[in-house]
């Protein structure tokens, strides 16, 4: 069956909630406060099944002008408008706002009903038709069909239902293969069932024990019933007025304007990338930075308007902004909204959300407008590419993407491996299928390669920089498999060499000054000549003389390159000697099974000075392992 959501729109009394009742049985006044004034203040909600293919529901909306946020809360989610004037009045003011809210919101279809029209004649009634003509010329009603009804009489109740259901059968249905969306309208309790919400369900499919997340709250709820047109049902599709009943929250949890949503694929925003329409009969212009009431959903939030290429926009202009919100909001790219002004309340434009989660933008930057424009207008791949490339260090995926863009999980994947064969992208994981845009990579690869070449300069003869300090110099957002991706990339085509933790241009090679090879003669000399009882630093220092810094750079220059190695401070052995001790202590232990640090120093002619950091040594290398006071061979 296609669902199609129906909302109403037009000036108080004329006549909405009545046609509403003629054409499903159902009163959608609900507050005792709505049935003393005999005016519509909050949503109501109906349902209609026209044939055994299609079924509305219909959102029944208030005309007054002081509940205009009310309606807007209403009709975010609709697929067809019914226009509603008063044949006995014509056109009127919330007329025409509403109207142009469904413009904003670039609501497709809808048909406009003449209701009251038993109240005047056949002359009246074709004046009317020809004003009606007039006013919609030029918007999405231009050719649609008007239909003069009498929810008293009945009269033109059928044509209208006929009418409604040939424009059904053109509505595309909505994306059930999307994410699941749907903005809460209404919240209340019911007696042994506990806290139940309702809401037009906008993209995705949701079924019983499914866990949903609400945001901008961040709390998770159990669906434990759900209900389509007041019938009890275990999935609800997109498209679809629907109730959940939801385990794990109580009503105070929630209110309008929240959202109920796929769990951890979304976050809350306070600032959005948009493409914006000031309407063409606004009253003033829109300044940089005015306060306006921010429409989305079923949510209203204070914002401001930063303009990024003008000071002020001008009735019937339109440009891309930036919205920064006072609140939290929950949207994807390709949602539309609507503004009203702060003071008086009116609604003076809207548009489409770009992008959810932006940078701050300088203003009258071009590299800015120019991708914003292709967010608007440029295709799915082309969007993907902006985002990757927006998204800096912070490699995009599947996932990442779902929760900021209105598209399937299928056609974001087939667009992400497309830019990277093409080469735009760059496939940083191969199983999570991660990747990040290729000049970000580039930049990337530069800035490794800048880097060792100033601590080359710096250090020459170092042979290079540990893994550790390289990844401390670049964005700290940096994911290390990017990193790693980067290293691995430029080793294989030969630009770096990395030697366990050390990083090093492949092209750098230390060489020695005579006098520093002269240094680092001696010093080799003084630890081979030491044998197993070597000097330590201090005392090379005093053997060698003059300048103490030059020593301490060659000295650090043969720890490096494996020459010397630390045992413990301050206790340095020739590697050479090292080898011996280690053969000697190996051989040793294969003969007799065991040492100890009494045993070692005869063997060796050592002090316990030197046989006890050697025993920690080798312990520390994995060759022994120590029981109480002895030592014997690890066993490989």
């Amino acid at each position: 069956m296609k669902h199609i959501i129906v909302g109403t729109a037009g000036h108080i009394d004329h006549g909405k909630t009545a046609l509403v009742k003629a054409l499903t049985g159902i009163d959608t006044d609900r507050l005792k406060e709505e049935k003393e004034r005999g005016i519509t203040i909050d949503l109501g909600f109906a349902f209609l099944r026209l044939s055994p293919e299609i079924e509305l529901g219909i959102i029944d909306v208030p005309g007054h002008e002081k509940f205009v946020k009310n309606m807007l809360a209403g009709v975010g989610g609709i697929d067809l408008a019914l226009l509603v004037i008063a044949a006995d009045e014509g056109v009127m003011p919330q007329t025409e706002e509403h109207l142009a809210i469904c413009q904003l919101l670039q609501i497709q279809r809808g048909i406009v009903a003449l209701t009251k029209s038993d109240l005047v004649d056949e002359e009246w009634l074709e004046l009317v038709i020809e004003d009606v003509k007039n006013f919609i010329k030029g918007s999405f009603l231009e050719n649609a069909p008007i239909v003069p009804v009498s929810s008293k009489t009945g009269a033109g109740i059928d044509q209208l239902k006929g009418e409604l259901e040939k424009l059904a059968l053109q509505v595309r249905p909505r994306n059930a293969a999307g994410i699941f969306r749907l903005p809460i309208d209404r919240v209340f309790t019911v007696k042994g069932f506990g806290t139940v919400v309702t809401g037009t369900l906008i993209s995705g499919v949701v079924q019983i024990e499914d866990t949903l997340e609400v945001l901008p709250k961040k709390l998770k709820a159990r669906v434990r019933g759900i209900q389509t047109y007041n019938q009890s049902v275990q999935k609800a599709w997109a498209g679809q007025r629907t109730a959940l009943n939801l385990h794990g929250l109580e009503k105070a949890n929630l209110e309008r304007g929240d959202v109920l949503i796929e769990p951890d694929l979304v976050e809350a925003t306070y600032m959005l990338d948009v493409h914006l329409q000031l309407l063409a009969k606004a009253d003033k212009p829109l300044k940089n930075r005015a306060r306006v009431r921010f429409h989305v959903g079923t949510s209203e939030i204070m914002a401001r308007v930063i303009l990024l290429d003008r000071e002020e926009l001008e009735p019937g202009q339109e440009t891309f902004a930036q919205i920064h919100l006072e609140a939290p909001g929950v949207v994807l790219a390709g949602d539309r909204y609507v503004i009203r002004s702060y003071s008086s309340v009116i609604t003076i434009g809207g548009g489409e959300i770009l992008n959810p989660h932006p940078q701050k933008h300088k203003r009258f930057a071009a590299q800015p407008l120019k991708d914003l424009r292709t967010l608007k207008e440029g295709s799915l791949d082309q969007v993907i590419e902006v985002y990757a490339r927006w998204n800096r260090w912070k490699p995009v995926n599947v996932q990442t993407l779902l929760g900021q863009i209105t598209a399937s999980k299928q056609n974001i994947q087939s667009e992400l491996e497309k830019l990277s064969e093409q080469g735009k992208l760059v496939l940083i994981d191969p199983e999570a299928r991660v990747f990040i845009h290729r000049d970000t990579y580039e930049e990337l690869k530069g800035m490794v390669q800048t880097y060792l070449k100033d601590f080359h300069a710096k250090y020459p003869l170092k042979l290079g920089m540990s893994k550790e300090e390289l990844r401390s110099k670049l964005p700290e957002e940096l994911p290390v498999q990017v990193f790693n991706k980067v290293l691995e990339e430029q080793t294989e085509a030969g630009i770096l060499t990395v030697d366990k933790k050390i990083v090093r241009l492949s092209t750098h090679h230390i060489q020695l000054s005579p006098e520093q090879e002269q240094i680092r003669r001696k010093l080799e000399e003084i630890y081979l000549s030491g044998g197993f009882q070597p000097p330590n630093y201090e005392e090379v220092l005093e053997k060698i003389g003059g300048n103490r810094e030059l020593v301490g750079e060659i000295f650090q220059f043969l720890l490096e390159v494996g020459i010397l190695i630390r045992v413990r401070e301050p206790i340095f052995y020739h590697q050479s000697k090292l080898e011996e001790i280690k053969s000697t202590v190996i051989q040793f232990l294969k003969d007799k099974g065991s040492i100890e640090v009494g045993i070692l120093k005869d063997l060796l002619g050592i002090s316990r000075k030197y046989a006890i950091p050697l025993l920690e040594y080798f312990d520390s290398l994995g060759l022994t392992i120590r029981k109480g006071d002895i030592r014997v061979l690890r066993e490989l």
